[in-house]
């Protein structure tokens, strides 16, 4: 933006009216020489804001804000200098003078005409959508969509006529030329002749956040394409560079301290109707950079409510990288599948609408449940996958707070325990761990190399685990189980170390006294023998599951042996003996499958 001339300045602070300018954000009252009133920079029940006539001055003795005439704009609009003094120009009719290398008089002349002009055209399209019988269909379908004339008009929704020239003529009439029509974007060419851009389309005036009028976004009625219309960027309208609602949502982010990015202009009308103010919409694409940046003048935290469906997901993953990236704090309102904000707050009281919001999560809990979604979780490799995918995210959080906070989830979905994940989690970042390789940690006794997140991982695995923690749920159900049970019944070397030491523990005089001593150990086994003494109230696992794992641990082990001697069968044979074992595990094992077959039904 050219730089304003020091004079222009002077002249414009000299012609502004500040108690006029103050009076538009909160009442004053007049005493002696000065006015008070509540400050619009802080919520007070008693007036402690106070604006000097005379001195063209403003003080608030309570949050100690003060200032002449732009710096009042500048912060309650979140404008630049340079904006507040051009809206001030504006409103007071002050022209301005540039220094050198800004644009000349009739470059200013002609941008005054083309807003002149735009406006011109916002305010016709506004009156024939609420005048003319032709606007009946579309204030049905407004109607339709549970969106009330206040609102509409707020944020000054308009309909095009029918007419293949009905701006056009008007506008001729008015002095402006097809020139300046195209240029502001109202006007298509073809030929040599020229009609209307926009005709028989309901449509969203593109206000930036000082309230000026840049374009239009037009909406069929019908069924005709395309089905949105937007102006083409010129001189006034920039794509990319817009955020639709800000306008009419700034106070109300400045309030909040926090911005609710939606996708379309009626999510914004439908949530601004229920009574959450502070939306602004990206207008149907990803937040650009330049957009966020525009918001973070007013708040740092950002909120995206996209469509629920693949689109609207997308756009919340590229949106959220742009946001972290701007350093802004960024959050995720969920909504149910397949609807849109719109939708979702169309039947719902404020309240509820505002109990909607509130259920937001961290941009890092959407990317983790996004993950985890997108994986095949049914299977070992599945699951690995998922983790290293889940870990590549978690690098991303902006504290251990954040990182903690999806622990919990991250467990569940992977079927591990938490304190499995955290180890993970850790031995991963000590190792220095990056891409598809597989971790390496330091090894118990007898494991192979790198194995250990498969190994968590596994289904063998995890039913040893919980058969260890329905044991200790019911110590005296689970002796006489472990007594015929043996190491090779459990294939992760730590959970074979754990039920050794077990065994001993549930015998012991005072079983969760020597389990407490176990998990005092600095090592795998100990933090799950943690986990154990936490599993002992026996809230999770009934003996019904203790039984049913005990007799699952036996099937797999049998599973193992005879998988082993088939092989061996098919590449060089059994001898008599070794046959006759085969078959017998065979035949255990189909009656095991009975018994635990029937433990379920």
């Amino acid at each position: 933006m050219a730089l304003i001339k020091d004079s222009s300045v002077e002249a414009v602070l000299g012609a502004a009216d500040i108690v006029d300018v103050v009076s538009g954000y909160t009442s004053l009252r007049k005493r002696g020489s000065t006015y008070t009133g509540l400050c619009p920079f802080h919520s007070e029940k008693t007036p402690s804001f106070s604006v000097s006539a005379d001195k063209g001055l403003y003080y608030c003795f309570g949050c100690g804000e003060g200032g002449d005439v732009v710096s009042f704009i500048r912060q309650l609009e979140n404008l630049s200098f340079a904006e507040a003094v051009e809206h001030l120009s504006e409103r007071f009719a002050v022209p301005l003078e540039y220094e050198e290398g800004g644009r000349d008089e009739g470059e200013r002349d002609r941008a005054r005409r083309l807003q002149e002009l735009i406006e011109k055209a916002a305010t016709f399209y506004e009156r024939w959508l609420w005048d003319s019988k032709e606007g009946e269909r579309a204030r049905a379908y407004l109607e339709g969509r549970g969106l009330g004339q206040e609102v509409c008009r707020e944020y000054r929704l308009g309909l095009a006529p029918g007419q293949w020239r009905g701006l056009q003529k008007r506008a001729l009439g008015q002095g402006f030329s097809e020139d300046e029509m195209e240029a502001a974007g109202l006007l298509i060419r073809r030929e040599g002749a020229g009609y209307d851009r926009f005709r028989e389309r309901l449509l969203f005036p593109l206000i930036d956040h000082r309230g000026r009028v840049l374009g239009f976004g037009g909406r069929v009625l019908g069924d005709e394409k395309p089905k949105y219309l937007n102006s083409p960027e010129g001189p006034l309208y920039r794509k990319g560079r817009l955020v639709y609602g800000l306008f009419q949502a700034r106070r109300a982010i400045a309030e909040a301290d926090e911005v609710i990015v939606a996708e379309g202009y009626t999510d914004v009308l439908a949530l601004a109707q229920a009574g959450v103010r502070n939306v602004v919409a990206s207008m149907g694409t990803a937040f650009t950079s330049h957009q966020l940046r525009l918001v973070a003048r007013f708040t740092e935290h950002v909120s995206f409510m996209f469509d629920a469906d693949a689109a609207g997901i997308e756009a919340i993953a590229r949106s959220g990288e742009v946001a972290r990236a701007e350093g802004l704090r960024a959050m995720v309102i969920p909504l149910p599948a397949g609807s849109d904000p719109a939708d979702a707050v169309k039947d719902r009281s404020p309240e509820e609408a505002k109990a909607l919001v509130a259920s937001k999560i961290s941009l890092l809990a959407f990317e983790v449940r996004r993950a985890l979604d997108e994986s095949h979780l049914q299977s070992v490799e599945g699951r690995v996958r998922a983790f290293e995918r889940v870990r590549a995210l978690l690098r991303r959080a902006s504290s251990p707070k954040e990182t903690e906070e999806e622990i919990a989830n991250i467990a569940d979905r992977l079927r591990l325990s938490q304190e499995n994940v955290r180890l993970l989690l850790k031995e991963a970042g000590r190792g220095g761990h990056s891409g598809g390789a597989r971790i390496r940690t330091g090894n118990p006794a007898g494991e192979r190399p790198g194995g250990t997140l498969e190994r968590v991982l596994s289904r063998d695995t995890v039913l040893e685990r919980d058969f260890l923690c329905a044991a200790v749920a019911h110590p005296k159900a689970a002796l006489p189980l472990l007594a015929g049970l043996t190491p090779e019944h459990f294939t992760d070397p730590v959970n074979r170390q754990v039920y050794l030491a077990l065994a001993d523990a549930l015998a012991a005089p005072d079983p969760a006294e020597k389990i407490r001593e176990l998990a005092r150990a600095d090592d795998e086994a100990g933090r799950i023998f943690v986990r154990l003494a936490f599993e002992a109230d026996g809230s999770r696992y009934s003996e019904a599951v203790l039984r049913e794992h005990n007799l699952r641990l036996q099937d797999r082990n049998l599973e193992r042996i005879i998988s082993l001697m088939r092989t061996k069968l098919s590449s060089e044979g059994l001898g008599a003996d070794e046959e006759r074992r085969l078959v017998n595990l065979e035949r255990y094992q189909s009656r095991l499958r009975a018994l635990f077959n029937a433990e379920e039904s």
